[in-house]
């Protein structure tokens, strides 16, 4: 009976460490879209989130829009730096916001001139 009685308190004990905790992963943006005029500027946008996350600007293949951080592993604040546009014409980025299981995507609007774009 002794024997019986040890071998369920092992079970159990194993039972209960193999048993994780697991915690659905979050990831949401401030804002989803910017709209700029055509002036060179910082904003400020801040990443919710509880898992790693990172900005995929290589993917969105734009080249005047700077992230800092570019990635994090928890919610936080990021700088985006914006070149000015000095082309005249309205430019548009959509750069995805990623995690390993959540994709989000922040678009950003810059007008050619002195006004804030319309979408």
């Amino acid at each position: 009976m002794a024997i019986l009685a040890a071998a369920v308190l092992v079970a159990a004990a194993a039972g209960a460490a193999s048993c994780e905790k697991y915690v659905l992963p979050m990831l949401s943006l401030s804002q989803d879209t910017l709209l700029v005029n055509k002036s060179a500027q910082q904003l400020s946008l801040t990443v919710n989130s509880n898992v790693q996350w990172e900005f995929d600007v290589a993917g969105a293949n734009v080249d005047w829009v700077y992230f800092d951080p570019e990635w994090g592993e928890t919610g936080r604040k990021v700088t985006i730096s914006i070149e000015e546009n000095t082309s005249g014409a309205v430019r548009k980025a959509t750069v995805p916001v990623q995690s390993q299981t959540i994709q989000k995507h922040l678009l950003i609007v810059q007008s050619g001139d002195g006004n804030i774009p319309e979408i």
